[in-house]
């Protein structure tokens, strides 16, 4: 019995060509979960032919995932804002509580790797906070007398 002939795949454009090629190569220094998600991005891209478009929305999921789990190592409950059009953030803000956990509020429509290098700089600024107070409770515990201002200047200039 003879096969029936059937309607040739159309060609794909160079575009996506070159993406399908970059993921074979990915795929061959990839692990097997890794190797599974190239070719899950592959078939997509094969689909809609807008490898462009596929990539950005698959760094778009990383960078969301990226934020989620720096969260939750750093106990950031994460929200978006719904303020009107005139009160929009223009950044990332946290509100600390006294228990080391925190509400960290999102810009509407922000990109979450904008929002996870500001908070990283929110968690840094609040680590350095956090330490100049211990410093300052340690100074004054060994006997310095002295207003924070002082002391600041007179850590600074050592420190500088």
């Amino acid at each position: 019995m003879s096969e029936l002939p059937t309607a040739a795949a159309p060609s794909p454009t160079p575009d996506v060509a070159r993406a399908l090629a970059a993921i074979d190569a990915a795929k061959l220094l990839a692990d097997q979960d890794v190797a599974e998600c190239l070719e899950a991005i592959g078939d997509l891209i094969r689909i809609t032919a807008a490898p462009d478009t596929i990539f950005k929305w698959v760094l778009h999921l990383f960078r969301q995932e990226n934020l989620r789990q720096f969260a939750a190592q750093q106990h950031l409950t994460l929200h978006v804002s719904r303020t009107a059009d005139e009160d929009v953030l223009d950044r990332a803000v946290i509100i600390w509580t006294a228990d080391g956990k925190a509400l960290a509020i999102l810009p509407p429509g922000q990109d979450p790797g904008l929002s996870l290098l500001q908070l990283r700089e929110e968690v840094a600024q609040r680590a350095e906070d956090l330490q100049r107070a211990a410093d300052f409770q340690a100074s004054v515990a060994a006997g310095h007398v002295e207003d924070v201002e002082a002391w600041h200047a007179r850590t600074s200039r050592a420190t500088s």
